[in-house]
């Protein structure tokens, strides 16, 4: 399909955004525009909402995501939240007391959603995952 090549200027200056702040872009995000570019305004949302600093800095929103996920039992949300708590400046021993707190909170299956997560941590390998693009 040749309208996955030619992303439209306002789905670049998102996924750029994205990627400046979190260090990626979640591979929906370029989907979900391509497909309707007026998912701009909610990821918009999204990015003002999460990515900036506030009452709780943005790190630790995204670790609240991340502990959100697990306990949807969704790999996939935990890796992208850890990704971008990580590039947000979260310390591996903030994202692992974090993950603690999932396995307190949701047990053996919100735990097994934090495992990509955790072999990425411990392997410092923050590209292997394919929920999002970097840069």
């Amino acid at each position: 399909m040749i309208w996955c090549f030619f992303l439209s200027k306002e789905t670049n200056e998102l996924t750029g955004k994205f990627s400046k702040k979190m260090g990626f872009a979640p591979e929906i995000m370029h989907v979900a525009v391509q497909l309707d570019p007026k998912m701009a305004e909610f990821y918009n949302f999204c990015d003002s909402t999460i990515q900036n600093d506030g009452a709780l800095p943005s790190k630790t929103k995204m670790l609240i995501i991340m502990a959100m996920g697990a306990q949807r039992h969704c790999k996939e949300c935990v890796v992208s939240a850890m990704r971008g708590a990580y590039n947000k400046g979260a310390s591996e021993q903030e994202i692992l007391e974090a993950i603690r707190a999932v396995a307190v909170a949701g047990g053996a299956p919100a735990i097994t959603a934090c495992k990509d997560a955790l072999v990425m941590l411990r392997d410092k390998d923050f590209a292997k995952a394919g929920c999002g693009h970097k840069g």
